[in-house]
Parts: structure tokens; C-alpha cells; sequence
């Protein structure tokens, strides 16, 4: 990378950004193809490393052999060879699965998948860039950073469902915003893209035990993607949907 802010990439996926210089790369991002290519590698070999752990665990002889590859001083007999061929095999098999597209997987839905991901995994006050649950608070907020606009709905303030805040978010270099709220124990995501042309789906699917909700409306594609039950889903998705007509 040439670019000045290649330094910045890993720590902005990180969320370890103060929120000017944090602001101040959402912006360079809109204008280098360049950095957005990096950020969305990282996040892709974040997503990577984490369903890996989630889905995968290395047998007890895989940790032996590897222990003692590290201490070479404790002796390793002959037939420790012969067990770790298999197995590096199978890690290769393994990573080859996880970094290789699945057909039928929409690359659209698997970045903003690992995008809430992420959001799980991030200290809280680094989840959002604009904390509030007002939902005139957060919409303003957009305005300069997005070059659309949409609604939030207006939710009880004692609902099960509560806004938490928003923040921008980017996919294969589209900037969009990603509304982070509160139901129960979980967290829903909601997206919100320009609609791009032929690329306006509809529907629900389930990735890596994600709820994911998709329709278009208004010129923009929402997506809203959860662990939550799709009941919880589904009533968020209708709020909105009611909102922006």
C-alpha cells in the first residue's frame, strides 16, 4: 500500500480509532479505493479467524504435536510424523473451506454478517460513533456522511426494542449506515445501502446462525441481520418498512 493512511486500516477495523481521526478515515475511505480494498480484506480475514474458532476445534494431538514442535528440547518420537500428516491436511482442507466462497452465499449478506460480528466483539463504547436512543438524534447525525437519507421508527421508550445508536459501515466500497438496537439479550443490526441496479433482493436467510432480513424500498436496500428469533426480526423489519413509505 502507498497510501498515507495504510497505517490506519488495521486499527480502524480494530475499532481502536479516537472518533476525530476515526471520522476523519470514514471520509478518506469514500475517496481511496485503495484503503476501502484493505479494510474489507481485514474484516474478511477477521470473519475468517473467528468462525474458524467458533465452528472448528484442533484434536488433543494436534496440540501435542504442536507443543512439541515448540519445544523441540522434550523429544518428540518418530511417530508423532506420521500422526501430524493427516492432520495438517485436514487444517489445510479446513482453510481452504473457510477462505473459498460457498456457492449460493451472497458476498453482500456475508460481509454485513461478520460486519454485526464484529460489533459483538468491540467494547461497547466503540460499537456506535453516535450513542443515542433518539432516533433525532441519530438520523441527523448521517447527514454529510451519506449521500441518501432514511427513516428510523419511532419505538416506546419501555419497549422490548430499543435504538442504541449508529454508526458507518462499508461493504465491497458502499458506504451505508448501520443501526445498532437492543432486544432482550440481543442485538440487531439494520443496514441501509443504496439500492444498486439488479442488486435489490428480498427475503430471509439464514447465515452462520444469523437471521437475515433483506428488502428494498425507497432507492436504498436495507438488510437486517440478528440472532435474535425472526419474529423479533420480522417486527423491526415492518417498523422500518413502515417509516420510509
Amino acid at each position: 500500500m502507498s497510501c498515507q493512511w495504510r497505517d490506519k486500516v488495521t486499527l480502524y477495523v480494530d475499532d481502536e480509532l479516537n472518533q476525530p481521526v476515526r471520522e476523519d478515515f470514514h471520509h478518506h475511505l469514500m475517496d481511496c479505493p485503495e484503503c476501502t480494498a484493505a479494510v474489507n480484506a481485514q474484516a474478511e480475514f477477521k470473519k475468517t479467524l473467528r468462525v474458524a474458532g467458533k465452528r472448528f476445534a484442533a484434536p488433543p494431538e494436534l496440540h501435542a504435536a504442536v507443543y512439541r514442535s515448540v519445544h523441540p528440547d522434550k523429544g518428540v518420537s518418530p511417530w508423532w510424523k506420521w500422526v501430524m500428516a493427516p492432520l495438517y491436511a485436514l487444517l489445510l482442507a479446513v482453510i481452504g473451506f473457510l477462505i473459498y466462497p460457498r456457492p449460493g452465499l451472497d458476498p453482500m449478506i456475508a460481509g454485513l454478517v461478520d460486519q454485526h460480528v464484529t460489533n459483538l466483539a468491540v467494547v461497547s463504547e466503540h460499537q456506535v460513533e453516535v450513542l443515542s436512543s433518539d432516533r433525532h438524534t441519530v438520523k441527523p447525525w448521517y447527514q454529510g456522511r451519506l449521500p441518501f437519507t432514511f427513516n428510523l421508527p419511532d419505538l416506546p421508550k419501555d419497549g422490548p426494542l430499543q435504538l442504541i445508536g449508529g454508526k458507518v459501515a462499508y461493504v465491497g466500497q458502499q458506504p451505508g449506515a448501520q443501526l445498532w438496537y437492543q432486544a432482550g439479550p440481543h442485538k440487531i443490526s439494520v443496514f441501509v445501502f443504496q439500492a444498486r441496479p439488479g442488486g435489490g433482493k428480498t427475503g430471509t436467510n439464514r447465515d452462520l446462525s444469523f437471521n437475515v432480513n433483506s428488502w428494498a424500498q425507497g432507492g436504498q436496500q436495507y438488510y437486517l441481520v440478528t440472532d435474535a428469533s425472526q419474529d423479533e426480526a420480522g417486527k423491526l423489519a415492518t417498523l422500518f418498512q413502515e417509516a420510509n413509505r
